[in-house]
């Protein structure tokens, strides 16, 4: 991964940004805009879900969790997947790929064929943000590096917005499955886009026993490192109100306590996102300022762990309120960014991109964990009632039990980074 970033940065520093270079941007960040649609599109079917599949909320906590097994798994050899087949490449072959489990989870009659269709999903997502930075390094200017990589990482979070309400619309005109369809089909057109537009700047390297060797002893000196642990835990504790909260519990969540449709509550989704946009260049600036990334981390945790406590028991909460919450919620979230940071700036500058891909990788098991655990949790606290069309039925009570979980995961990351060390050579921390 590495080579892949830092090589093509060097060349682009004779590169002048074009036109053709934002075109080709776009593109994308299209696809990495299309994924998280479809990355987060279960929160406003649980219901559904639960019933044609006749399954418990801790199956269904499974079933959305397959896509973060392919997810994690592909995270840290990403960087050589693009190297190896360049960006025009992977992003079509793997705009394909979630196109195939798209359309495997929508026309799934049985529990296996829906998981295979997640995990083929979370497989052709995997290299999306490493593809759009890497044709940032190839296509534009070193100074320009850090702004695509935020403009990226906004069309990531409108497209976790339009998992909210407008898929909320398809599903509650089409069905679940016909609404999957769709965003599939318009998967095939964005593919046959990309594929016309994307071009690479410099030929796509060959194998090498050499870098592959090199990628290696980068990752075991990384993974030997108790502080990097730290960090990337850390912010998998921090990306549990994204994984677990609001890309699957939210939604039913508040459906239970107002009594609300799926497209009203899947607002929360969009609150949740749009305060990420808006907390994560405010926490980096924070952090610049302060000269200390743990100072601003901190403050995050914490304070995210007061607005979830707010969230799941302040009694009578208005529904604008609770929107209101959310969003602040989401803006103190963005500090989970600045774990990448530190990774980042604790390793050598050739091992950056194999730290990246691994703290990716750890932060993304929180989907794997937290989704089916918020679910066990949801059936033990099942009262045992069921609602007329045979599935079970959660109470509010249930749910504050399960999302109790959130609240306490934001807290370890808040006592976890107590156990970072101070030193002179990384006085920034």
């Amino acid at each position: 991964m590495q080579n892949s970033i830092t090589t093509a940065s060097k060349e682009a520093k004779t590169a002048i940004p074009s036109a053709r270079s934002w075109i080709i941007w776009t593109f994308a960040s299209l696809f990495y805009f299309y994924e998280m649609i479809l990355r987060a599109s279960p929160s406003v079917m649980t219901e559904d879900l639960m019933r044609d599949f006749n399954v418990t909320s801790t199956a269904l906590g499974v079933l959305t969790s397959f896509y973060y097994y392919a997810y994690v798994a592909l995270q840290v050899p990403c960087g050589i997947i693009v190297d190896r087949l360049g960006t025009r490449r992977v992003i079509t072959f793997s705009t394909l790929l979630c196109v195939i489990g798209s359309l495997c989870f929508a026309y799934s009659t049985s529990l296996p064929l829906a998981q295979f269709g997640r995990f083929l999903i979370g497989a052709g997502s995997a290299c999306a943000f490493i593809s759009c930075l890497k044709i940032s390094a190839d296509w534009f200017l070193p100074a320009q590096f850090a702004l695509i990589a935020s403009l990226t990482n906004m069309m990531g979070t409108v497209g976790g917005m339009f998992s909210g309400p407008p898929f909320a619309l398809l599903v509650n005109n089409f069905g679940w499955r016909y609404a999957t369809m769709i965003v599939a089909y318009l998967g095939l057109i964005l593919a046959g886009l990309c594929w016309l537009i994307i071009r690479e700047r410099r030929s796509v390297t060959s194998s090498s026993e050499k870098e592959n060797a090199h990628f290696l002893s980068d990752l075991i000196y990384i993974t030997r490192q108790p502080r990097l642990w730290i960090f990337a835990i850390f912010g998998g504790l921090m990306y549990v109100p994204i994984s677990a909260f609001c890309e699957l519990w939210a939604v039913p969540f508040l459906m239970q306590k107002y009594g609300i449709s799926n497209e009203t509550a899947s607002f929360a989704n969009v609150m949740l996102y749009l305060g990420i946009a808006v907390g994560s260049p405010i926490a980096a600036k924070c952090s610049d300022y302060l000269q200390s990334r743990v100072k601003i981390m901190s403050l995050s945790a914490i304070c995210t762990t007061a607005l979830f406590l707010a969230i799941i028991y302040v009694p009578e909460l208005s529904l604008n309120a609770m929107f209101s919450l959310l969003f602040f919620a989401g803006i103190f979230t963005g500090g989970q960014i600045l774990s990448f940071a530190c990774v980042k700036e604790a390793v050598p500058h050739h091992m950056g991109g194999t730290a990246m891909g691994f703290t990716n990788a750890t932060v993304m098991m929180s989907g794997i964990i937290f989704q089916p655990l918020l679910g066990l949790l949801l059936d033990w606290a099942w009262s045992g009632g069921f609602d007329e069309d045979g599935t079970r039925f959660y109470g509010i009570d249930a749910y504050q039990t399960s999302i109790l979980a959130v609240p306490v995961c934001l807290f370890l990351s808040w006592l976890l980074l107590h156990f970072v060390r101070y030193s002179k050579d990384n006085a920034n921390i």
